[in-house]
């Protein structure tokens, strides 16, 4: 035990015996693999930063949404209770049904009238349907000077009603960019709209907005629809999320050639230092062999070497690329006031930091070599 500490110790202090006359290995290995890591994260951000970009407008715009019409020519009554109840059971999602009813004219403007019952009223709490059932609802394009009471033409006669904004982000600004009114369900009964009548609306909202479960979700309603002999319209994101996901699967091999060349060229340089430090005190480390020191200690000291010194720089290049991001974005890459957390860089840091250590085992390889040569052949 004694003498494993010994040796470790000589090794530990012939290391920065090393550092000391030859400053510049340690630092070229320093500042190659920082500036080479920064470049990497700065140029593997951009694609991450565009794709959430693109994701999120997607979102937006209501990508993660399927959107049905129940038409009901023949007088059948609504999937409404089939859909509320099982599709949310098959699949991570929240289904809205709505019946659209007529249309009506408030200043220049013509709004669909869409009908709500009990079973949407839950998903409704952000509108102020508890003070005014009848709700006006301007998109955020429109203007609306003042939310209050107005006065809705349709067909014959007038109805009032209360006019607001829709909250940014709500479910039904992404269906009726152009606004709604909303009212209970059975209200127009009275003048003359049947029971049953109008088109049902399902707005079904997917839980995460990838191509397999908003494809799954669309599947199962189809079958759903299919099965209950009715003609139905389904309209998803499905197609435009799959060629997203291709889009994102060649990106993802672009980055990972991008890391992996980072890394060859880092590695590269550890063998070729390495290899020349090994050579200059080879005869010393051939003499502690003889002395009864394992070659394993002279490999793990200079992989220990290269570890300490490219994971310090690796984490010193995350930790300015984090501090900086906002500058190299918006100014190199032209994409202001943004940014992005770990978690959103963590899958490139992982890969790139993998890469880095298996090219620091790699450049261990000409040590292994050298050190289990026979001690004849060096002390000769």
């Amino acid at each position: 035990m004694k003498s494993l500490i010994l040796t470790l110790l000589y090794l530990f202090k012939d290391t920065l015996h090393r550092w000391k006359e030859r400053p510049a290995s340690p630092l070229s290995r320093v500042l190659v693999s920082f500036f080479l890591s920064l470049c990497a994260l700065s140029f593997l951000a951009n694609y991450v930063l565009s794709t959430k970009l693109l994701q999120d407008e997607i979102r937006q715009s209501g990508g993660d949404l399927i959107i049905a019409y129940d038409v009901n020519p023949d007088g059948k009554p609504p999937l409404e209770t089939l859909i509320q109840q099982h599709l949310p059971s098959l699949h991570p999602c929240n289904v809205l049904a709505l019946k659209q009813v007529a249309s009506a004219t408030q200043g220049k403007g013509n709004y669909q009238i869409v009908e709500y019952g009990i079973a949407a009223y839950d998903q409704l709490k952000e509108l102020p349907i508890d003070r005014h059932p009848r709700l006006l609802l301007f998109g955020l394009k429109q203007e609306l000077e003042q939310e209050g009471p107005r006065t809705v033409q349709m067909n014959q006669f007038s109805f009032p009603i209360h006019a607001c904004h829709l909250p940014e982000h709500h479910v039904l600004g992404k269906v009726f960019p152009q606004g709604l009114i909303l009212v209970p369900a059975g209200t127009f009964s009275s003048q003359g709209l049947r029971s049953g009548s109008g088109t049902t609306i399902y707005i079904i909202q997917a839980a995460e907005m990838t191509s397999t479960l908003i494809s799954g979700i669309e599947n199962t309603l189809a079958n759903l629809v299919r099965l209950d002999q009715r003609f139905t319209s389904i309209r998803s994101t499905a197609p435009i999320l799959r060629r997203l996901d291709i889009l994102m699967g060649n990106q993802a091999e672009c980055r990972a050639a991008f890391s992996i060349g980072i890394a060859v060229i880092v590695g590269i340089l550890l063998t070729a230092l390495a290899s020349m430090e090994f050579q200059q005190n080879e005869y010393v480390y051939t003499l502690m062999k003889s002395f009864g020191v394992r070659p394993v200690f002279l490999v793990l000291n200079f992989i220990m070497e290269n570890v300490f010194l490219v994971g310090g720089a690796f984490i010193a290049a995350v930790f300015c690329f984090m501090k900086t991001q906002k500058i190299v974005l918006g100014e190199f890459f032209k994409l202001q006031n943004t940014s992005l957390s770990l978690q959103d860089i963590m899958p490139d840091l992982t890969l790139l930091g993998i890469s880095l250590f298996i090219c620091v085992l790699v450049s261990s390889i000409p040590i292994i070599i050298s050190a289990n040569r026979q001690i004849g052949k060096v002390l000769k």
